[in-house]
């Protein structure tokens, strides 16, 4: 499940051929107005220390907002107000204790593999809608040389990024294009609790 999503991200930019200025130039103006968008939901933004986060989404897990996630390795947040419930999982990568992205995994709370019509594509418009309530219209609808979709929006720190995972989910990836470290490394929580209850050293 876990892929190498940015550098296979990065590669489709690049090859996209006439999309490809058509991103430039978005990045360019976007970071060239200085304006920073740290926001990301939920009361979470890029900045956050690990710490923070954690204690955050505790709270939150008290509130009845956010539960635990697959295998305990994310936090779960279910989405009302479609004809189908929602489930979208997330959790943050850190960049010297700090958040600098977070992975988000959108799917049909109901998805079957026999179910065709709650694949991870039929989700894409509904997606694309609440990520626009959130964040503001404006995603460039970009293909691979191969065909395969993906949607980019630059806001302007942040960078927006979702592709299809695979038949039952969507992929996005939120990150702040001024903090970009040289090891991305993947988070490693254990598997026995809440990702919001582990030691420091688990993290």
């Amino acid at each position: 499940m876990m892929i190498r999503f940015t550098l296979f991200i990065l590669i489709c930019l690049f090859v996209a051929g006439a999309c490809k200025s058509d991103y430039e130039k978005m990045v360019e103006r976007e970071l060239a107005g200085g304006i920073r968008h740290d926001s990301l939901f939920l009361g979470l933004h890029f900045g956050m220390t690990r710490d923070s986060f954690y204690e955050h989404c505790f709270r939150l897990n008290q509130q009845g907002t956010v539960t635990n996630g697959p295998q305990n390795n994310t936090v779960l947040y279910e989405i009302k107000g479609y004809p189908q419930q929602i489930d979208m999982n997330f959790y943050p990568d850190f960049n010297q204790d700090k958040i600098w992205r977070m992975r988000v995994y959108f799917n049909y709370q109901a998805w079957a593999p026999w179910n065709k019509n709650l694949y991870a594509e039929k989700l894409v418009p509904e997606a694309l809608d609440l990520l626009g309530k959130w964040y503001g219209a404006g995603f460039l609808s970009l293909k691979t040389p191969e065909g395969k979709p993906f949607w980019v929006k630059v806001n302007g720190n942040c960078q927006y990024l979702m592709v299809v995972q695979d038949e039952k989910m969507l992929r996005l990836e939120i990150s702040d294009l001024t903090n970009q470290p040289e090891n991305k490394s993947a988070p490693k929580p254990g598997k026995d609790r809440p990702v919001w209850e582990k030691k420091t050293d688990e993290k």
